[in-house]
């Protein structure tokens, strides 16, 4: 998988969602750890490909303001 792939990210927000879940449902919090981790690279960089329409028109405004 081509880490510019929309596919690769798509994988990673589930895996970080299916860990979120196991996590919970086992009591094993500080599996936690690889979530928030996975979220945040996500959101840092796969935002503007999975949503790069979107991502580009929030991006515009906030750099209006």
């Amino acid at each position: 998988m081509n880490v510019t792939s929309k596919m690769f990210w798509t994988f990673l927000s589930f895996l970080a969602f299916l860990l979120f879940i196991t996590a919970i449902y086992t009591k094993l919090y500080w599996l936690n750890i690889f979530v928030i981790v996975l979220g945040l690279l996500v959101n840092k960089q796969g935002m503007s490909i999975l949503f790069p329409k979107k991502y580009l028109e929030k991006k515009n405004i906030a750099s209006e303001k």
